[in-house]
């Protein structure tokens, strides 16, 4: 896949749940208004507007009724060399600002080219390389300083913990273990990043991957195991609850 993608997105549910990756992620709001969740604080863009979303920043998007393009440049895309990666690291990382909303018109106007780059029948990697390296070196000039965010790379650790044991029975002491931190420590990270408890972020993870994988051939039984709940009925019980439908009723809603 090239490391440089879009999306346009309409009318949002509230079916994301905080995560993170290693792309910056440039969003620009066409029509309405949205608001994303950046380690727990509420960040809202209006019609002609833009942020970028840093890398490794944890995050969500709330229901909308706004028109969006979104523009993600993956780390990769500067990996041609190991001198240019690290100059990359060096500006977008969690130590520097978690997102910065851009009121700069040659920024808006790169990211709506790009947006368009990407979306032709014939691409020209050549001219959108050259366009994601000019809008990434715009955006480190005008990046805040850089300032360290206490235990941040723990909280990554452990959603990606999460992530990858997903379908296994997890305690927090798991979570806890698997950072070598305290059970209460373990909390309190979560506490102060996501404003939930590590069991309740838990949850949700594994009823936003099963509805992921409704729209797959496996069984709701085998989807049930595969995201971690012991019974059916629980998480037939949990699913209707997040998303007011039973699983079989939200597959056909697809």
């Amino acid at each position: 896949m090239f490391p440089i993608h879009t999306q346009h997105i309409e009318n949002t549910e509230n079916d994301m749940i905080y995560h993170d990756h290693d792309s910056l992620e440039f969003i620009y709001c066409l029509h309405g208004e949205v608001s994303y969740l950046i380690n727990g604080e509420s960040i809202t863009i209006h019609k002609g507007e833009a942020f970028m979303i840093n890398t490794h920043i944890i995050h969500a998007r709330l229901s909308s009724t706004a028109h969006l393009m979104t523009v993600s440049i993956e780390r990769e895309a500067f990996s041609i060399h190991e001198s240019l990666l690290s100059y990359f690291d060096s500006f977008f990382n969690h130590e520097h600002a978690p997102y910065i909303i851009i009121h700069d018109h040659t920024i808006h106007a790169l990211i709506t080219k790009l947006y368009g780059l990407l979306n032709i029948p014939e691409m020209n990697p050549f001219l959108i390389l050259s366009s994601a390296s000019e809008l990434v070196h715009l955006v480190s000039t005008i990046l805040p300083e850089s300032k360290p965010l206490d235990d941040y790379d723990k909280m990554l650790e452990m959603i990606h913990y999460l992530r990858e044991h997903l379908s296994q029975k997890i305690t927090i002491k798991d979570m806890a273990d698997s950072i070598s931190i305290c059970r209460s420590r373990c909390c309190s990270i979560f506490s102060q990043y996501l404003h939930t408890s590590p069991m309740v972020y838990l949850n949700e993870l594994r009823l936003v991957h099963s509805a992921e994988l409704l729209s797959t051939d496996y069984s709701i039984v085998s989807i049930s195991k595969m995201c971690g709940f012991s019974r059916p009925s629980y998480f037939n019980t949990q699913f209707k609850k997040r998303y007011h439908m039973t699983p079989l009723e939200y597959r056909h809603s697809s």
